[in-house]
């Protein structure tokens, strides 16, 4: 999953980078993104968005769970930190995101 919101992450900034400076690649790539907003666009970006709306509830709720067991323990063991540091990495990128 990470990997995937990275690849995601990254093809934002190329985007933008396509965005930001006059190029050739400038004017296809406010072409794909016009014809990206008709037709299916719409509905697709509603679908994605609550798809990483209940992702990232998902990873808060694992979040929650492991900290009232370490409530229960006193301290984090370290697979507790392990994944608490996994699923806080992904909330952030879906964040960033979203």
């Amino acid at each position: 999953m990470i990997q995937l919101l990275f690849a995601l992450l990254a093809a934002e900034v190329g985007v933008v980078l396509l965005l930001l400076f006059k190029t050739p690649l400038r004017k296809l790539a406010v072409m794909g993104l016009d014809r990206a907003k008709r037709g299916r666009g719409p509905i697709m970006v509603k679908t994605v968005g609550s798809t990483v709306v209940v992702v990232l509830a998902s990873s808060v709720y694992s979040m929650m769970k492991i900290s009232e067991r370490s409530s229960e323990i006193g301290s984090l063991t370290p697979t507790d930190q392990v994944l608490m540091s996994r699923h806080l990495l992904e909330a952030s990128l879906m964040v960033v995101l979203y």
